[in-house]
């Protein structure tokens, strides 16, 4: 094996350790790091939680500091060591304390506070650095980070759960509220899961005068994301239930909200670029929409979104609210997962696959979980 090919294998290692971290790291990149001597992964480490150790510190506290293999070894990082004080201290000092002479690099980390200052701090202590030509699993891996830093807006990920017949609403009696789910319940814990790996969740105010939702967590294991309402027109009642969120946020609403409720400016602007403006502003680095179609059609409608999650069910409800139609000229099919019953689809914008990867985007699988 080539010298190249053999630090694409372990770095191939570090991106499944980085992995390890995408319910954790965020707002924080995913980051992976593997330490190898005479061929021999001795160490790894991932960033697994915001204010924790960072994936090159956790492969190294496993090791001991004097540990002689250290002075031979590489170490394979996915993404640049930061080289500022932040949560933590500065990784590039944690690896010239460790004495490794060598560090691969998969890709610089575009964050201003590094953006190179990490590498050229190892070099300057005579470290030998590698930067890898390209790593387009690295940069799919940190859509989100990197959509925040180089697009000046939040990773978008649209959710819709569609009957066999095209609905994603079925028929309602006068006045029936309450969620009618058009998926099996088997199905819930995947799409819970997809919420605790976006930092916000997003709807409209019809689906809280209608539903009624918590929109946390509760079938997965994960993190609650922001909750955002995007109610211009002030529908929902002030008594909601999604206004019990400490971090609850709202386009508009009604009066009386809690105090604790985040009021978004400009509720008579077009929602989505606003919603978005306030997520990258607050430093959010993705959304999910599970709002109601027109929710879902007004971020179809200013291309504000990246990728379309469907959730089809083999039933046909024969009336409701009609799905939103899939822009199939903008996207690309790019898995089809059997879930019990169900199946979930996995589309994505074509531009957004192209600029993430920065390569014809590869074959994608569903977000799963682990």
């Amino acid at each position: 094996m080539t010298p190249d090919k053999l630090d694409a294998s372990w770095m191939k290692l570090a991106l499944r350790e980085a992995e390890r971290g995408r319910l954790g790291a965020s707002p924080n990149p995913r980051v992976g790091c593997v330490v190898v001597h005479g061929g021999e992964a001795i160490a790894t480490g991932w960033h697994a939680a915001v204010g924790g150790d960072h994936a090159e510190v956790a492969a190294l506290n496993t090791l001991s500091p004097d540990d002689p293999r250290l002075a031979s070894s590489v170490a394979y990082v996915t993404l640049e060591p930061c080289s500022h004080h932040g949560r933590t201290p500065p990784c590039t000092e944690r690896i010239l304390d460790s004495g490794i002479p060598r560090v691969v690099i998969g890709m610089e980390d575009p964050d201003p506070r590094v953006s190179g200052s990490g590498i050229a701090r190892l070099r300057q202590a005579g470290i030998q650095v590698d930067v890898m030509a390209s790593l387009p699993e690295g940069r799919w891996l940190n859509r989100r980070f990197l959509s925040s830093l180089e697009r000046n807006r939040p990773w978008v990920v649209l959710k819709c759960a569609v009957s066999a017949d095209g609905f994603a609403d079925p028929p309602r009696v006068e006045g029936q509220r309450g969620s009618l789910a058009i998926t099996a319940p088997a199905l819930r814990g995947l799409t819970h899961f997809w919420r605790a790996e976006e930092e916000a969740i997003v709807v409209g105010a019809g689906t809280v005068v209608v539903d009624d939702p918590l929109l946390n967590v509760r079938e997965a294991s994960g993190r609650d994301p922001m909750p955002i309402v995007i109610d211009p027109s002030g529908r929902t009642s002030p008594e909601a239930r999604v206004w019990s969120h400490p971090r609850a946020t709202v386009l508009g609403g009604p009066a009386n909200l809690p105090n604790h409720v985040t009021r978004i400016a400009g509720a008579g602007c077009d929602a989505a670029p606003a919603v978005l403006e306030f997520l990258q502003d607050a430093g959010c680095r993705s959304a999910l929409i599970e709002g109601g179609p027109a929710t879902l059609e007004g971020f179809l409608a200013s291309d504000l979104w990246d990728e379309f999650r469907w959730c089809r069910s083999p039933r046909a409800v024969s009336g409701g609210i009609a799905a939103p139609a899939m822009p199939t000229s903008l996207s690309m099919l790019r898995g089809v997962h059997p879930f019990g019953e169900d199946t979930a689809e996995y589309w994505v914008r074509r531009n957004s696959a192209e600029w993430a990867t920065c390569a014809p985007p590869p074959s994608l699988s569903l977000p799963l979980p682990s």
